[in-house]
């Protein structure tokens, strides 16, 4: 590898959503507290929390942007 070229990796704490912390190494100076991870993502759980809200959330835009002629 070329020598000053890469990002320097410090040692962080990463906070998962349900409190446990995990240490990791990031190019990211601060630790990160997840709102999203494995615990809770539909991709992982297999529960789709949008179940049934596309007509709602379709009726809201239109809605908000009537004027636009959506």
């Amino acid at each position: 590898m070329k020598k000053g070229i890469h990002p320097e990796y410090h040692e962080i704490n990463v906070t998962m959503t349900d409190g446990k912390t995990v240490k990791m190494y990031s190019s990211v100076k601060k630790d990160l507290v997840l709102s999203t991870d494995n615990l809770n993502h539909s991709a992982w759980t297999g529960q789709r929390s949008n179940a049934g809200e596309k007509g709602r959330r379709t009726a809201e835009f239109k809605k908000k942007f009537a004027g636009f002629g959506f």
